[in-house]
């Protein structure tokens, strides 16, 4: 039989809800948002942004790679809707994920958000098309590897 869900890789640590709300590992960083955490179990978008924060400069993953890493399979759309969310400018650096053809998405509702994806990205050294494509393979971040 398969497990549902993937392993975290070895030396990856990704936040995960508390069984008592509050309750948090001294050693654990504060996690990078905009306003304070409440003293609760962490919500899904927490964990998107703390697991985001650890994607080196220089490397990109994609919206899926992140569900799975969260052990969220499939919930690659929820990803991208949770970095939406993000207020901008932001300390997580929500532009080094991408969608799993390797493009930023282009569109009109994302109010600029591409533009300023693909600038951030060029600024770290990334090279963007003119259509959004990026060399994916040759920048895609493995979560062991925190080398640039």
């Amino acid at each position: 039989m398969v497990d549902p869900l993937p392993r975290q890789p070895p030396g990856l640590t990704i936040p995960q809800a508390d069984a008592t709300p509050g309750a948090r590992a001294a050693s654990q960083e504060p996690m990078p948002s905009e306003a304070p955490l409440p003293a609760q179990a962490l919500s899904f978008d927490q964990r998107v942004y703390a697991l985001v924060a650890l994607i080196p400069a220089g490397r990109l993953a994609t919206y899926g790679q992140i569900a799975e890493l969260l052990g969220a399979y499939g919930a690659a759309r929820q990803v991208g809707w949770a970095l939406r969310r993000l207020p901008l400018p932001s300390s997580v650096p929500w532009q080094r994920v991408v969608n799993a053809q390797g493009r930023i998405s282009m569109d009109p509702s994302r109010q600029g958000s591409d533009w300023i994806q693909r600038e951030l990205l060029l600024g770290e050294g990334i090279a963007v098309a003119a259509d959004g494509r990026l060399p994916l393979a040759a920048h895609r971040w493995q979560p062991a590897d925190q080398s640039p």
